[in-house]
This record gives structure tokens, C-alpha cells and sequence, in this order.
């Protein structure tokens, strides 16, 4: 894939698209998880399960974090984000979008999807906020680790794809370390409490298909609290898969054949 960057007026984004981009194609914009992982590296499994020949890739980090560039406006909001996800994506002038949300994430696409032109939505494992409402003290651990990598560059608050290349994981290594505890990630989770609260209610409309795949980790909660991001349309369903938060590491052959099925349905 080849490495870009895209600059607005809200900020520089570093994306990743592939080399044989074909503008007909249906297109999946990929955002990784909260805090400062990168995109690239969160679903460098998954990328290569997908035929590039029929569907568009698009791997972007969020402001602040991964590979892209410091946010004009240095507010971790769920309006900022949001702003600032619709002008990348609106930038392309695309037609036939899915979007991609692992985790938190998802929870800045419940804020967009009813608003854009939007052919699908994929969430991997999404976040809901009426689950996250009653595990708020998870936050407030993020927090504090985060805090600490402010001042300890040795230690980093997140997670590192166990099968990447061994040179693209020292190049993960070395990224996460310089950037694990900035201002961006400690006000995000400083934000998440408010952003929580303000997507409560928050639901995708039935007119846009959405797949979600939940791991057996979380499906206790999905369970008993919902599934914000499952619909009434005939194309919406839910795969369930064994495994941990992060499935696209676990399952990413698999989950590339369910996505494509889904996308064929609908374009």
C-alpha cells in the first residue's frame, strides 16, 4: 500500500491506499481504535485477505494519532472528531463508502453515519456507549496510564499487533514509544465520559447496512446492554468470533471473506 497524506484545514491525516485504487470501486475507510495506535499497523492482517482488484482501501489514522499530524484544534471531542472524519472522508468525493470501526472508534461513527452518504458500516468489536457507561473505571485506568507514559517513554498504553513483520513491528514499537501519553490521547480520554454521554441514544439508521463482528470476550455485554450498531436492514447482520478485543489479529482471512460477501450484497 502506498503511504499519503492528506492535509485540511483541521489537519494533516497520513493514510495508506492501495497502489491500484480505482475510483469505480467501492471504497473502506479504516480507523483504528482510541488513543494512538495506527490504522496501518491495527489491520495490516486483514489487508491482505482483500481483493484490491474489486474493493478500495483506506487506512487512516485520527488526528493526533498513528502516523498523521498534531489537530488544529487540540480538543478531543466528539465534534471534533467528527469534523474532522467527514472533511478526510469528503475529500475523496467518493461514491459506494464503507466504513471500518474498531472499538471506540465506532463511537465516532455512531456521530457521522446518519449524516454522510454511506453505502455500509463495518464495526469490529464497536464500543457502545451504554456498555462503556457502566465500565467507566476502565477509562480512568487508560487514563492514568497514559499519564504515566507522559513521563516514561519506556512504557506505552497499547496494544501491538503480535504478527506483524518483525521490521514493521520495531517501526510500531518505535512510533507508539515517541508519541504514547501526548496531549491528544490524554484528552480524548479525558473527553470520553462526555462523549459517552452524548451518543447514549445514538443508532444507525435502518436505511444503511451494517455488519458487526463481536468477539466472546464482550458478548456477555452485547447481550445485556445491545448492540447500537445492529439494524433492521435485510443486508445487517452479526458475526460472532472467538476470541479477544482485537479480532481483525485473530481472524483476518475469515473476517476478509465475511466483508466481502457483505459489500457484494450491496454494491
Amino acid at each position: 500500500m502506498l503511504n499519503k497524506k492528506m492535509k485540511t484545514k483541521n489537519g494533516t491525516f497520513n493514510y495508506f491506499i492501495n497502489e491500484n485504487f480505482d475510483r469505480k470501486n467501492p471504497t473502506i475507510f479504516f480507523w483504528a481504535a482510541m488513543g494512538i495506535n495506527s490504522s496501518y499497523f491495527d489491520y495490516f492482517n486483514l489487508f491482505k485477505y482483500i481483493n484490491t482488484e474489486k474493493i478500495n482501501l483506506i487506512s487512516v489514522d485520527q488526528l493526533g494519532s498513528g502516523f498523521s499530524g498534531y489537530p488544529n484544534n487540540n480538543k478531543r471531542t466528539l465534534e471534533n472528531y467528527s469534523t474532522e472524519m467527514n472533511e478526510f472522508i469528503g475529500c475523496f468525493n467518493l461514491k459506494k463508502i464503507f466504513i471500518v470501526a474498531h472499538s471506540f472508534s465506532g463511537i465516532y461513527s455512531l456521530n457521522i453515519l446518519n449524516n454522510i452518504n454511506v453505502a455500509g458500516f463495518i464495526g469490529i468489536d464497536p464500543t457502545s456507549p451504554k456498555i462503556m457507561k457502566k465500565y467507566e473505571d476502565q477509562i480512568q485506568k487508560n487514563l492514568t496510564e497514559a499519564l504515566e507514559s507522559k513521563n516514561n517513554n519506556q512504557h506505552m498504553d497499547t496494544d501491538i499487533n503480535p504478527s506483524l513483520p518483525s521490521n514493521i513491528k520495531s517501526e510500531a514499537i518505535v512510533l507508539y514509544r515517541n508519541i504514547s501519553g501526548n496531549e491528544f490521547e490524554i484528552n480524548e480520554l479525558q473527553e470520553a465520559h462526555n462523549t459517552i454521554n452524548k451518543t447514549l441514544s445514538s443508532s444507525i439508521s435502518d436505511k444503511i447496512p451494517t455488519l458487526t463482528f463481536l468477539s466472546t470476550l464482550n458478548l456477555n455485554s452485547y447481550k445485556k446492554y445491545g448492540n447500537p450498531y445492529f439494524n433492521k436492514n435485510v443486508n445487517s447482520s452479526e458475526i460472532i468470533l472467538n476470541g479477544h478485543h482485537f479480532l481483525q489479529w485473530l481472524h483476518p482471512k475469515l473476517m476478509a471473506t465475511y466483508i466481502a460477501t457483505f459489500i457484494d450484497n450491496i454494491v
